[in-house]
């Protein structure tokens, strides 16, 4: 649970237009910043509509943020008070009736508790990163978010003094001038930030091997 000293960061993900406002109405009675913005910031508190892979959930899965459900708000402001954040964390129930994995259902509860115990700054603090991708590419910028929030260092491709331990890749595109300090690098496509955050037999998931 946040400090009573330190002041809720709050942002939305998911939520249609009369929804969010009702919400961001509720938001004004309590103590908080509001953060209405697309792309992920440093928030302490991530509200998400469902379990998702928007930018905005996959980085606050990775920084060990929480991320709550929309009842968070709705009862805190009930009771003019924030209240705890344990029984509203997704996660904290795992639901068999749904198209949801288990491993899905449980990731932002698995990761906030895994990097609040471990004291990792976040769940790509080990991994060193270069970005394969065409001029213009406009994930770029997003999985870069995804990445920072994680704390991966993201290197140049033409830093050859860099230990890569994964290449991102875009559709299979790779600028073939960049392979002396990738060789023996691990190439993997975009989606897989998502399957190492949410799917519990990660360390199975192999990339491909460029020689």
């Amino acid at each position: 649970m946040a400090s009573d000293g330190q002041k809720r960061i709050i942002q939305l993900t998911g939520f249609k237009k009369g929804e969010k406002k009702a919400l961001v109405k509720l938001l004004f009675k309590l103590d908080c910043v509001f953060l209405d913005t697309k792309k992920y910031r440093n928030c302490t508190h991530l509200i998400a509509k469902k379990l998702c892979k928007s930018e905005k959930f996959l980085a606050a899965c990775a920084a060990g943020k929480w991320i709550l459900t929309k009842e968070y708000i709705i009862n805190s402001a009930e009771s003019g008070r924030w209240l705890d954040e344990t029984t509203y964390e997704w996660g904290y129930e795992i639901e068999k009736d749904t198209h949801y994995s288990p491993q899905m259902q449980s990731a932002p509860k698995r990761w906030r508790e895994e990097l609040t115990h471990s004291s990792a700054p976040g769940a790509f603090h080990r991994w060193k990163v270069v970005l394969l991708v065409k001029e213009g590419d406009k994930r770029m910028a997003s999985i870069r978010r995804v990445l920072q929030a994680g704390k991966a260092t993201i290197c140049s491709s033409q830093n050859a003094e860099c230990n890569i331990t994964h290449v991102f890749i875009n559709n299979n595109f790779f600028p073939m001038q960049n392979t002396k300090c990738l060789a023996g690098a691990r190439y993997y496509p975009f989606q897989y930030l998502g399957d190492y955050l949410f799917e519990n037999e990660i360390q199975n998931i192999e990339g491909t091997q460029m020689n």
